[in-house]
């Protein structure tokens, strides 16, 4: 979204937001509709697809490839995570955030293999509850930064 669109929100703003939310008589509901927005918006922030910071290997070598615009770590798992800090502040939200809530660009292929084999939704059963490659390298998706080093 462009900084002059009338909804933009940089990353600073969207943190505050959910440091609010998470810190407020908000009903659960509301708390949801903003950490809901935020994880789509951040993980989108520098491009759906051109400017996504990573790229599975196939989506990269296969330009007429169906893509998809995934989450690293599924958002139900990033929303528990923010859920379960017991006194959020700025600079918790932003790490979680940065560390978690990635975009990445993969084939239409490769998310039906994660959808397949259970992890549309979720970290693979025997996750750390910190590598947030997990996933993927559970599905032996391959994913590169957008540089394509």
């Amino acid at each position: 979204m462009r900084k002059s669109h009338p909804k933009y929100r940089s990353k600073e703003a969207m943190c505050k937001d959910v440091e609010i939310a998470l810190n407020s008589d908000l009903s659960y509901a509301a708390i949801s509709s903003v950490i809901d927005i935020v994880l789509w918006n951040w993980s989108g922030f520098d491009g759906k697809y051109e400017g996504c910071p990573y790229w599975s290997e196939k989506a990269m070598k296969n330009p007429g490839a169906k893509l998809i615009h995934e989450h690293l770590v599924p958002r139900s798992v990033v929303f528990k995570k923010l859920l379960d800090l017991e006194f959020p502040d700025y600079d918790q939200v932003y790490s979680l955030l940065e560390t978690y809530c990635v975009g990445v660009v993969v084939t239409k292929e490769e998310d039906e293999h994660l959808n397949k084999i259970g992890l549309r939704q979720k970290m693979p059963s025997d996750w750390d509850g910190e590598n947030p490659w997990a996933r993927h390298e559970a599905g032996g998706i391959t994913l590169f930064s957008e540089s394509k080093d």
